[in-house]
């Protein structure tokens, strides 16, 4: 290929447009090759961030064709056998306010981090003068959270964020909380669990979005899993989150199977299930999504078990002990 198409998406901070630009492709080229291409030979006047070109520092993260990829660390040749020979657009991170072009403005998402309350207090046993030390698998286990460049991937493809931010975080949020609080040399590890615990613990809806985006790998809804556990196990029992949990857990317990008819009143109560819910599960009925004598029949029985429920039983007998 002599030439390669970049459509990308442009901001002035009044208006936004579409811009292409045409321009002569080596192979090996990344997409942040190609943006300094752009921007040195052919239009001084486009925006982005960069700093370390080694998938380090996190500054160059953009979205080609709608997915966040660190434009340092992506080839486009691989973009290529994805999309096709077609233009690429790229466009600034998705969940959060645009500032110029592809630059976005990074001061809510930090001090959503300080949220977290990103820091250790060490245990008392620890000291300036015998150090502050963990065993090699104490270590292993939070590694993989250190690695987090703060890049903004995990955030920009959450469909929670993209629902609402009002009452959620940016899952690397969640990330750094969780190092904290899984570290073995924390003194108080609750501390970072309970601050998120109050903006949005129970509130992702596991599309996983974050996982498949992070280029370092870390898994943030594995992260909130971890201290939903961590909470439930201090007692923090009340509310619909939890109880969504326990309703989940029984059903598989008892049966191997979601009552979905039941779960509703189980996580948020019956008056919410009969109002807030309502016109939901008429709009069910109207379009063939359910039955009324079946939802009838769920309601006051729960589904017949499934063939060898007891291995699932003991699967699950573990994590209720």
């Amino acid at each position: 290929m002599d030439t390669l198409a970049f459509l990308i998406d442009r901001f002035d901070g009044k208006d936004t447009w579409c811009q292409r630009y045409t321009f002569a492709y080596r192979p090996g080229m990344t997409v942040l090759a190609c943006l300094i291409h752009i921007k040195e030979h052919l239009d001084p006047t486009l925006n982005f961030t960069a700093s370390c070109r080694s998938a380090i520092c996190g500054a160059c993260a953009v979205r080609v064709n709608g997915n966040a990829v660190l434009a340092c660390d992506t080839m486009v040749d691989d973009l290529l056998k994805i999309w096709g020979e077609g233009a690429l657009r790229i466009s600034p991170l998705g969940n959060a306010k645009v500032i110029s072009d592809l630059v976005v403005a990074w001061e809510e998402k930090i001090e959503h981090l300080r949220l977290a309350k990103p820091g250790l207090l060490a245990k008392h046993e620890f000291s300036a003068e015998k150090g502050c030390r963990q065993a090699p698998k104490e270590m292993q286990a939070v590694a993989k959270q250190w690695d987090c460049i703060l890049c903004g991937s995990c955030a920009s493809e959450c469909n929670k964020l993209s629902d609402s931010g009002e009452d959620f975080l940016e899952p690397f949020v969640f990330t750094h909380a969780a190092r904290y609080a899984e570290d073995s040399r924390s003194a108080d590890p609750m501390r970072h669990v309970e601050s998120v615990l109050a903006h949005g613990l129970w509130k992702c809806v596991h599309c996983m979005e974050c996982v498949t985006k992070c280029p370092k790998h870390i898994r943030p809804g594995e992260d909130i899993a971890a201290m939903r556990h961590m909470a439930v196990a201090s007692g923090h029992t009340d509310g619909p989150g939890p109880r969504h949990a326990e309703a989940f857990r029984t059903d598989l317990e008892k049966t191997g199977r979601l009552n979905e008819v039941r779960l509703v009143p189980r996580t948020e109560g019956m008056a919410s299930a009969a109002t807030k819910h309502l016109p939901f599960t008429l709009r069910m009925f109207a379009k063939g999504k359910l039955g009324v004598v079946e939802a009838a029949r769920l309601f006051v029985a729960d589904n017949p078990p499934v063939d060898n429920i007891d291995d699932l039983r003991k699967v699950i007998a573990p994590e209720r002990n």
